[in-house]
Parts: C-alpha cells; structure tokens; sequence
C-alpha cells in the first residue's frame, strides 16, 4: 500500500516519524523533494506493508509530485490547524487532488492538536469543507505529531479506509468518537 503525504510546513514529517518510530523524539526536519519509508501496520489482524511518501511543502515541488500523488492507494493531506493560510494550502491540495480523481481516498489530517489554545481550524469547518466537494471517499483526523496523540489511531484508519469501497459520508454521519478521527 503506498500513502502520499502532501501540505505545507505543518509536522507532516513528524506525523511520519511518529507512526515509523513511535518511542523515538521527533527530529526537527525539511524534507527535500520527497522522502519514502516503509513500515509492517496490522490491523484488523492483517499486515499491510506500507509505504509513505513524505512529500516537501515548498511550492517549488508541486509540479513534480503528480506522479507521486496519483500512484498512491491514499492520498494524505496535512495542515497545521493553528494556521489559516495552512488550511488554505490544503484546501488547494484537496481541490487538485479532486479534479485529478475520483478514485482515490482523501485522508485530512489537521495536526498540532497539542496547541489547542492557538487554534484557528475548527473540526466544523473541515467537516464542512469536505462535504461540500463530493468527493465520493474522504475522512477526517486531528493528531499531535508533538505528544503522539491520533497518530497512531489516525495511521491505522487510513490503512483500514483504504481497502474499502468509495462511500461519501455526510456531516449528519459523523460520530464523535475519543480518537478525534472521523470519516467524511
């Protein structure tokens, strides 16, 4: 299973880190172009090998990551959810991905979850966004790359989600659930 990692500057790196070596301290680092790990995720008593393409957030690097993109079983779209102009980045994310295809599942993470008083992305407004574009698959997830909150909850709904036939929830199915990890 390949997932690719798009957003600007908002822990995407970190959101990687955590679920590859969950016990390890978060390095503060760039990614260049793009980076690849690969790590063994059970879940639901089945090993799926996955591979996560970190993609860089520098603009410089969006014409290239098309072909990344569009050869993923998922398609990860980050965003720092103490940053406007963050969300905006992903919004453009999301948009391109959905006139690409309408094949792909769409997972949004907001990360930064530890920052709450800071905050400026409500889960609404996500939750909104992502109803209104009828894309027939996409979910949700809030995560703390910083403390590791969701990550893990968060890497294991995408592999799940990933196997399953396209369904576009509405606002009214989504459940408030303790993993702050919702399907939309």
């Amino acid at each position: 299973m390949k997932i690719c990692l798009v957003g600007d500057k908002c822990g995407k790196t970190s959101i990687v880190q955590r679920w590859t070596q969950p016990k390890k301290p978060i390095k503060d680092e760039n990614t260049l172009a793009v980076d690849m790990r690969t790590m063994t995720v059970s879940v639901d008593n089945e090993a799926e090998i996955v591979q996560m393409w970190d993609c860089s957030g520098e603009k410089y690097y969006m014409n290239l990551l098309d072909k990344y993109l569009f050869n993923s079983n998922v398609i990860v779209i980050c965003f720092d959810l103490t940053s406007t102009n963050s969300w905006l980045v992903a919004q453009y994310w999301i948009d391109r991905t959905r006139e690409k295809t309408r094949k792909i599942p769409i997972c949004v993470i907001g990360n930064k979850l530890d920052k709450e008083s800071q905050r400026r992305i409500k889960d609404s407004i996500v939750k909104s966004y992502l109803k209104s574009i009828e894309h027939p698959y996409t979910f949700y997830c809030e995560t703390s790359a910083y403390t590791g909150e969701n990550c893990k909850d968060t890497l294991r709904m995408i592999v799940r989600e990933s196997g399953r036939t396209p369904h576009m929830y509405t606002v009214n199915d989504f459940k408030k659930v303790e993993s702050r990890c919702t399907i939309s």
